[in-house]
Parts: C-alpha cells; sequence; structure tokens
C-alpha cells in the first residue's frame, strides 16, 4: 500500500509540473482548481479502491504465490470474464484521459497518467491475486494490457476511433449467489454483453455518409447465459451473440466543457436499442430493446 501512494504522489507531483507550464488551461470548478480537484480525487479513488479489494478478496487469504491458468476462452465464463478484463482497462484509461484533459493537463503527461496508473493497477491486482486462491493469471494480465494498448492506438490513429467497446448489463434474475454477496454486478455474467460498436457514418465514403445518420452506430455483441452462480442451475452455459444499434453520443454537440467529458465517458456504455440476439442452439429472436 505504500509502495502504491508513493508511486500515484510521484505520477501526480509530474503532472502538477508539467501542467503549470500551461496556465492557460487552469480553470476553477465549483471554487476548486481543476488539476487540484482531480489530484485528490485521484488518490482518494486508488486508495479507497484499493482497501475495498484487500478487504473483499485479499485479506485472509495469503499463500505461496501461484500461477493460474483457466481455460481463457473456453474457462468457467465461455471468456466473458477476459472480456470484462478488456474493457475494464479500456473503459479506465479513456475515462481518466478525459478526465484529465478536462483538468487541462497537457497531452504528453495525460497520455503517460493515463497508461500508468490503470497498468499498475492491473498489474498489482494479478500479483496480489497470485498469493491467494485466485491465483495469477496471464490470461487476465493480457486481456488488461490489450485493453489499454487498443485505447492507446485509437489515440493515434483516428482511424480506430470508429471502433469503440462498449459494456451493457441488465440483472439476469434474482437468484444469483456471488463469492460472499460482494459482487452482485461482476459475478452476473449473465447480464453482461460485450460490444464492439461501429460508428458506420464514419468509415463510410463521403459520398455515401449522407445515407447513414451521425448518431447511430452499428454494434456486435458477445456474452454468455447460465454461468452466473445461482441457486438452482437454468441449463447448460450457452454463449450469445448479439447485432444491434447503438446511438453515437459523441455525434451531439455539448457546449459545457464538463458535460462534454461526462458525454464522452458514458458513451462507453451500450443503451438498450433494437436488435438481434442469439444463443447457441437457439433461434435468432428480434429484441425491439435489447439489453441482455
Amino acid at each position: 500500500m505504500k509502495k502504491l501512494i508513493f508511486i500515484i504522489v510521484i505520477l501526480l507531483q509530474f503532472a502538477q509540473t508539467q501542467v503549470k507550464k500551461h496556465p492557460q488551461h487552469d480553470s476553477l470548478f465549483l471554487g476548486i482548481e481543476r488539476k487540484t480537484l482531480l489530484d485528490y480525487s485521484l488518490v482518494a479513488y486508488s486508495l479507497s479502491s484499493f482497501y475495498v479489494e484487500y478487504q473483499w478478496w485479499w485479506k485472509g487469504d495469503y499463500r505461496k504465490f501461484a500461477f493460474g491458468n483457466d481455460g481463457f476462452l473456453n474457462n468457467y465464463s465461455l471468456g466473458v470474464d477476459k472480456a470484462g478484463h478488456f474493457y475494464t482497462s479500456y473503459f479506465y484509461i479513456n475515462a481518466l484521459y478525459e478526465f484529465m484533459e478536462w483538468g487541462g493537463f497537457d497531452e504528453q503527461t495525460t497520455l503517460i497518467t493515463s497508461i500508468a496508473i490503470p497498468t499498475f493497477y492491473a498489474v498489482s491486482i494479478e500479483l496480489n491475486d497470485g498469493f491467494t486462491t485466485f491465483s495469477f493469471s496471464g490470461y487476465d494480465l493480457t486481456a488488461n494490457m490489450a485493453g489499454i494498448g487498443y485505447a492507446v492506438l485509437q489515440r493515434k490513429y483516428p482511424l480506430l476511433q470508429n471502433f469503440k467497446f462498449k459494456w451493457s448489463y441488465y440483472p439476469s434474475s434474482t437468484n444469483i449467489v456471488t463469492i460472499s454477496n460482494k459482487f452482485p454486478i461482476a459475478s452476473d455474467y449473465d447480464g453482461h454483453i460485450y460490444w464492439l460498436s461501429i460508428d458506420v457514418n464514419g468509415v463510410l465514403s463521403q459520398g455515401m455518409k449522407a445515407y447513414w445518420p451521425k448518431f447511430l452506430n452499428l454494434a456486435i455483441g458477445y456474452g454468455t447465459i447460465n454461468i452466473s452462480h445461482r441457486t438452482v442451475s437454468l441449463g447448460p452455459a450457452s454463449r450469445k451473440f448479439a447485432v444491434s444499434l447503438d446511438y453515437n453520443l459523441g455525434s451531439f454537440d455539448v457546449e459545457n466543457d464538463f458535460l462534454y467529458t461526462i458525454r464522452n465517458i458514458v458513451d462507453y456504455f451500450h443503451f438498450p436499442a433494437p436488435g438481434i440476439r442469439t444463443i447457441e442452439h437457439q433461434s435468432a429472436e428480434f429484441k425491439p430493446l435489447l439489453v441482455n
């Protein structure tokens, strides 16, 4: 924990020295300098997250370091947990980037910090898992790093910004029994769908753009059923696939810079929209508001 505090403080001090070179970016939010607000919020969030994780996952579960191999895409969750690792880091780096950009940090500091903190977060969790019954998972860490890597590539190559990963969730059942009842959403894999949202208007040629509205994307989703921990068995574990319309919130103009940031972050979630879902060994079905 002391090492974590030290690393975060160093990163934030570096960020402060960089931002002072660009005072024109400094401004107030609710009477507080934005960079100061972000500094303290980031430290508080990071420390509270690690404290909660220690209490829930690692406390009283120390043992000799061990590596684990859960089967990757053919594991207990049929790969949904790996999609979750990818998306969590992908969302984390993008949300942090958006907030730091809003705070007035320069581009280099924003990019370095938004990469460093999610990376440290992912690595430290896996290392800690290695000393518990969870074990260290190279697959989990690889998925986390892939999410970070893709987010960085999106910043470098504008074409990739037309292909955004999103997440949707809707509780699958009231009978879910999670690990120690501490992860009601994270363990309810049946309610998760991970989406690749394609900005169709963005990838069309200039002459074709008029035929597809900017505010509509097309999304391809992946999830599973019957893998959440439950009091009763509801059937065999199966994969589910979906194709759905998706909302491109980035196409809507927002003048307020704080709301602009919130809009960009919220756009990493997929909201109910017309779509088609198919489950292994079952016929495809149309859903006017596909949620899971």
